[in-house]
């Protein structure tokens, strides 16, 4: 691909920058009004009229039951489903094998600086960080919850892999290199085929060189099903995935994987017909006839179809079509969002996101990977010598501690950065101690860093630490309603 490339007039950069930002600026937007976001000012939130027309700060509880305590969350700060999206921008920059760095370097040190992570993406994370792979965990309970899990913790952060093939004719590529990603964290095919069917869509909104008609995007997807619908092989680099899949589901994960296919078909359909109706106000009504207020909310699958929708929507109107799912009270808001914005920023560049492109944390890095991305099209090689265990980052948290202010010290995924002085989050329970630091990356990212402990060392297990699980990433083999359809999503040979 190269770089002076134009795509509806935009250059394949600016689009790169758009999609990237406009994920970005979703996420920020819809963080404090997701639910599971557990802001300590939910009601105000929710009973708001009129949404606030800007980035606010707002305030969280965090630590689980077991370590309660306050989180500020400063204007423009983006959670967990952007820091993933540049986890994975980063891996492909180390080449072919992009795969080893995200799960031997980003994934095990993403553990010590997530804001808002999903159950499933953490637990993953974890084996990741203790050498294993999540479908072959040491206890046969987590491995069932790694194939049970079809939450939207995969669409959320692919949307690089769509980028490095964005002038190439054959999806199939890229469609792999979304399920190797994918398995990386959830087994169930509710969240990889979500993924797939929207990286689909975000290839075709970097790919398109004019202005697309009414509803095209949904048009496109539907009319391409065999291209996102097929499992892909992943023999080659994950071997002993298949036989975990065959072991797990009973042999029955590829009709599992079929009725997904199904599923995912109705929720797009459902689209075309919320197309139809004509008038902005029945919006709300599309996303809750998809699922988007239900206990299916955060599936794969779900998430996908809402972001197709409301992308197609309000492809005429980027901005209201970011802010209209980063309000739907009672939606995955910062994910919709997020997904919603990648599209639109895909199609339309950066320019309709006004002051916002500036407004959101690390908005510079964000940019200059977004156009690395582009320039570098996984020149480098990945680098596969020490894996981040967590040794590693017990003794970077070592060094945090006796650190001071602008001090240099290296990330466990390789990265330098500097420091500033620690400080304490508000404690909720009388022995809970919450210290973090703000560390700055040398390439610009903006990580918080939070180490937990209690008074008077009176420390709990560990496992603890990490809270109640979102439910967007607890999504399990529960039948769906689509179309007063009920699909069954059985577990099939493969």
């Amino acid at each position: 691909m190269t770089n002076d490339n134009r795509h509806n007039g935009l250059s394949i950069i600016a689009k790169a920058q758009g999609a990237f930002l406009g994920a970005a600026v979703g996420d920020a937007l819809g963080w404090p009004q997701e639910i599971e976001a557990k802001r300590i000012d939910r009601k105000a939130a929710s009973l708001e009229k009129s949404p606030v027309d800007r980035f606010q700060r707002w305030v969280r509880r965090s630590g689980g039951q077991y370590y309660p305590h306050e989180e500020a969350i400063l204007p423009g700060e983006y959670s967990d489903d952007s820091q993933l999206l540049l986890c994975t921008a980063r891996s492909l920059l180390f080449g072919q094998q992009w795969w080893h760095h995200l799960t031997k370097k980003e994934l095990p040190t993403w553990t010590c600086y997530e804001r808002g992570g999903g159950g499933a993406t953490k637990r993953a994370a974890k084996q990741w960080l203790a050498g294993k792979e999540p479908w072959s965990a040491p206890k046969a309970e987590d491995n069932q919850k790694y194939f049970h899990a079809g939450g939207n913790g995969v669409a959320m952060r692919i949307l690089p892999h769509c980028l490095l093939g964005a002038t190439g004719t054959d999806f199939r590529s890229i469609a792999k290199n979304v399920v190797v990603n994918g398995v990386c964290t959830h087994g169930h095919p509710r969240a990889l085929v979500g993924a797939i069917v929207y990286g689909f869509a975000v290839w075709v909104a970097l790919r398109e060189t004019n202005t697309l008609t009414y509803g095209a995007i949904i048009d496109r997807v539907l009319s391409a099903v065999k291209y996102w619908s097929e499992l892909p092989e992943l023999d080659d680099i994950f071997p002993t995935w298949k036989p975990a899949a065959k072991e797990v589901n009973a042999g029955e994960y590829k009709k599992n994987w079929r009725s997904t296919v199904e599923e995912m078909k109705k929720l797009l359909e459902q689209c075309q017909q919320g197309m139809k109706q004509g008038a902005l106000p029945v919006d709300r009504e599309v996303l809750a006839e998809l699922g988007c207020f239900s206990s299916h909310k955060g599936a794969g699958t779900v998430s996908a179809a809402a972001a197709i929708f409301l992308a197609s929507r309000y492809a005429a109107d980027p901005i209201n079509g970011l802010k209209f799912p980063a309000f739907a009270f009672g939606a995955d808001t910062d994910t919709i969002a997020s997904m919603t914005g990648g599209i639109l920023g895909a199609l339309h560049g950066i320019e309709w996101l006004g002051d916002y492109a500036e407004q959101v944390q690390d908005a510079r890095y964000i940019r200059e990977l977004a156009e690395n991305l582009v320039k570098n099209q996984g020149a480098g090689q990945a680098q596969l010598a020490i894996e981040t265990r967590k040794k590693h980052l017990d003794s970077f948290l070592e060094k945090l501690a006796m650190s001071n202010n602008d001090d240099l010290v290296v990330i466990p995924d390789g990265r330098k950065a500097s420091t500033s002085d620690r400080q304490q989050h508000r404690p909720l329970s009388e022995t809970t101690v919450a210290n973090y630091w703000k560390v700055r990356t040398v390439d610009g990212q903006t990580l918080y860093i939070t180490k937990l402990s209690r008074q008077k060392n009176e420390m709990q297990n560990e496992n603890h630490s990490q809270g109640v699980s979102e439910v967007r990433d607890e999504i399990d083999i529960q039948p769906v309603k689509v179309c007063q359809m009920t699909v069954k999503l059985l577990v099939v040979n493969i």
